[in-house]
């Protein structure tokens, strides 16, 4: 029942024009779908997300609203340009080794998972060529048995197009699962770390903020002690409301650093014990169903051996 609309996807993938088009775009509609999926699951499954009301009310409305695609412009992109320039100059000398330390380890995580991703692209790349070569296979091997005098011998070379096409299913089947049970797992976990980097990134910019505050604090300490020297009143008293106004920023800044701090080691906690179950779980189910499909495999191949066995 599927090979006939598999057979006509890899023709259209291999074969070009507006067939191929749909293909790929029915392909991407799949994967963006999966996706989603998975991100929802995820994001309801967090401790804190979950009880967010303005989630929630996002998620039951029918028509969730559109993003203005005019609203992230040059704001989205001096945004971009002070983030860079932060943290090319901002720098923590850490008392806590475990920033560095995690922040290295996440570094090498990508890397390796960046690299793990275009194996698997690959991989579902080749499998899909195979499967395209394989009704391509199918396809003559039916019209060479129709030429064919031989009985025994017209019967089994039939019976290798009808067993290529069910390789053909097969083979199209694994593809799926190399890339939306494996790939797309990957390719999350790739998102989901460059998240944890904008963290420690702004865990960086957090501590520059309270840096700066401090600085600004002492110099209007130092304006203090120059204008009581000098015996300007009025000038004193301003610098005092100064003083009063940055000590209270330094302190919320000193806050907001400590709170990013505690919030960015429980998260990356939280991402390694759920990074470690969904990675078994993927890997277990990505090896289940590779198994099973190779014992089709086989079974198809066991179910041609005595046609093959019989010609004269």
């Amino acid at each position: 029942a599927r090979s006939k609309e598999q057979s006509s996807g890899i023709n259209a993938e291999y074969g070009g024009g507006n067939n191929q088009a749909a293909e790929d775009q029915s392909q991407f509609i799949r994967r963006r779908k999966a996706a989603l999926e998975r991100y929802l699951v995820r994001l309801m499954g967090h401790h804190l997300i979950c009880k967010d009301e303005t989630l929630r009310r996002f998620l039951q409305e029918e028509e969730p609203p559109r993003p203005n695609p005019n609203a992230s412009g040059i704001k989205g992109f001096m945004k971009n340009v002070e983030t860079m320039v932060s943290k090319a100059t901002a720098k923590i000398n850490e008392v806590d080794e475990w920033y560095e330390d995690k922040q290295l380890h996440i570094l090498e995580l990508e890397e390796t998972l960046k690299k793990l991703l275009v194996v698997v692209d690959n991989l579902v790349a080749n499998r899909r060529d195979l499967a395209a070569k394989s009704n391509a296979f199918a396809a003559s091997s039916l019209i060479l048995g129709e030429g064919e005098d031989n009985i025994s011998l017209r019967r089994a070379i039939t019976k290798l197009s009808e067993l290529e096409n069910k390789l053909e299913e097969v083979q199209l089947e694994q593809a799926d699962t190399d890339m939306y049970t494996f790939g797309e797992t990957v390719k999350d976990y790739i998102a989901l770390i460059q998240s944890a980097k904008a963290a420690f990134d702004e865990r960086v910019k957090t501590f520059s903020t309270w840096e700066g505050a401090q600085s600004t604090l002492a110099k209007k300490r130092e304006a203090k002690n120059k204008a009581t020297a000098q015996g300007k009143a009025d000038r004193v008293a301003q610098c005092e409301e100064d003083i009063k106004f940055w000590e209270t920023r330094v302190e919320r800044c000193q806050e907001d650093f400590e709170m990013i701090s505690k919030n960015l080691k429980d998260e990356i906690r939280i991402f390694e014990e759920v990074w470690v179950k969904e990675i078994k779980q993927c890997i277990t189910e990505y090896f289940t169903k590779t198994i099973e499909n190779q014992k089709l495999i086989v079974g198809h191949w066991k179910e041609f051996l005595p046609e093959a066995k019989i010609i004269n």
